[in-house]
């Protein structure tokens, strides 16, 4: 192999595919990123077994070839050279970098000792909107479980019917959903699961990125596909809980709040709460009024009071300050919307004057 490229280009793409390869993987070899020529371009490829990703860039090819290289000192070195031409060779199973005043030589490993990452190539299902598609995952995937111990709640539910994809994530104490609009109507309905890791992945390359994505299936997998960059996970086996079931249909109190007062009121409450049991307590009249308070045995209390447009009874609810910040931390209104029907039942968050996204948070017993 005997090729030159770009150091920006090479960067990047180190920069994506490196972020899912382990330090220390089950096989050495997993540690490692796969470059390849490949017609005409450099192929980067990086896999933990779950997840695999492809990255083509542009690239001069003198030689064809390839190598894997240690993941952690390649990007490095490379992260660290001027954004001028870098010429890469190999000579047996040593790679030289070349740039400018530059030269390294770094030890891999054959590459057909490399796992195969997968090549899905069944027609797309559905195409999306970068744009659409990232907040829809800063939505919903803060919802979902850190713990591994029940599988299913630790992936986002993508179901698709007609010309809307519904994304919704759950730990079992709050609910995210987001409806995203296609483009075309999907041939047939269908649901899957996918690991929220794989959903972090897939928001990192969107970020770099406004090409737009497609999905396709195959038996327990699935891609994602934009322009020069294939994400391929293996899906999560299952069936996703009825979460329908918990929306409630109505509210007793409903309660309109300016969003960035809520939050600023919500923060100074978390000063105090993270040092205790991290609650909350809201207290909504109906005269137009909410107290936010809460208290810490070992440091003090804090209460603040804010106006809002409040239809219904007066109520009292208690939420964990962290989960509420999150969500608050990811709508993207003025105003949102918080349903409530009683001190034990699931309170519901919505944007106000947008559509097509909730969060059901649990309350707490206190």
């Amino acid at each position: 192999m005997k090729i030159s490229c770009l150091q920006e280009n090479l960067s990047k793409g180190l920069n994506i595919v490196s972020r899912i390869v382990p330090l220390r993987g089950s096989l050495p070899i997993l540690s490692n990123i796969l470059l390849k020529t490949e017609k005409g371009r450099l192929k980067l490829s990086g896999t933990n077994l779950e997840i695999g990703i492809n990255y083509w860039l542009g690239a001069k090819v003198e030689k064809d070839g390839g190598i894997t290289i240690p993941a952690k000192i390649l990007g490095e070195y490379i992260n660290s050279l001027p954004q001028n031409k870098v010429d890469l060779e190999l000579n047996n199973q040593q790679l030289i970098i070349k740039a400018n005043n530059y030269e390294a030589k770094i030890f891999g490993m054959e590459m057909k000792e490399y796992p195969l990452i997968p090549e899905v190539k069944e027609k797309s299902i559905a195409k999306l909107s970068p744009q659409e598609l990232l907040e829809g995952i800063s939505q919903v995937i803060f919802a979902a479980a850190l713990d591994e111990s029940r599988p299913i709640l630790s992936g986002i539910y993508f179901n698709f019917s007609e010309n809307k994809l519904w994304m919704v994530a759950t730990d079992s104490y709050r609910l995210s959903e987001k409806v995203i609009n296609l483009s075309n109507k999907v041939s047939k309905s269908f649901s899957i699961i996918v690991p929220a890791k794989t959903i972090a992945e897939l928001s990192y390359i969107l970020s770099e990125t406004n090409e737009p994505v497609e999905i396709s299936l195959l038996e327990n997998q699935i891609l994602f596909h934009l322009k020069d960059i294939d994400l391929v996970s293996k899906l999560i086996e299952g069936e996703f809980p009825n979460y329908r079931q918990i929306i409630p249909e109505s509210s007793e109190t409903k309660v309109k709040i300016e969003l960035d007062e809520f939050m600023k009121v919500i923060k100074l409450a978390n000063i105090f709460a993270r040092e205790g049991t991290g609650n909350v307590k809201l207290e909504i009249k109906s005269k137009g009024e909410i107290t936010v308070s809460t208290t810490t045995a070992s440091l003090g209390d804090n209460v603040s009071h804010l106006k809002a447009n409040v239809e219904g009874i007066d109520s009292e609810i208690t939420f964990n300050t962290k989960y509420l910040l999150d969500v608050l931390n990811n709508i993207k209104a003025k105003q949102i919307s918080l349903e409530l029907n009683g001190k034990l039942n699931p309170g519901v968050i919505k944007p106000v004057g947008k559509t097509g996204y909730l969060h059901i948070i649990m309350p707490l017993r206190v």
